[in-house]
């Protein structure tokens, strides 16, 4: 295996955003993270990633649907798979659908639908 995907992450919720980061490690990506959407915005200025992963309700600040949007809008991103993950019921995915989204995980989640999800998008 050459060159580790590259995941960025973001979840408001410590503990959320932890266990994120160890699945990923153990599936052997490289994962990225950030708090907020501020915080990934200014961290992918100078950062690339395979996928993001994305929280939808992030707290005060932008939203990860609005993250989401201002991500697709740049040239370089717009082609890089965005999922939700979100403990927000399915009927909301119509939203994540026109906001760009490709993808939907719901929390809670497994490390074998986390393996999917990844390997449907990154192989």
């Amino acid at each position: 295996m050459g060159e580790k995907m590259t995941v960025l992450v973001v979840e408001d919720d410590f503990a959320s955003r932890q266990y994120l980061l160890l699945l990923l490690r153990k599936l052997e990506y490289n994962p990225i993270a950030a708090e907020t959407g501020e915080e990934a915005l200014e961290m992918m200025k100078d950062k690339s990633a395979d996928i993001f992963l994305l929280d939808i309700a992030l707290g005060p600040g932008i939203s990860g649907l609005e993250l989401g949007a201002i991500l697709k809008k740049e040239d370089r991103f717009d082609q890089v798979p965005m999922v939700a993950v979100t403990a927000f019921t399915k009927d909301k995915l119509e939203t994540f659908d026109e906001s760009g989204f490709s993808d939907y995980m719901s929390k809670p989640y497994t490390i074998d639908q986390l393996k999917a999800l990844l390997d449907k998008y990154l192989k």
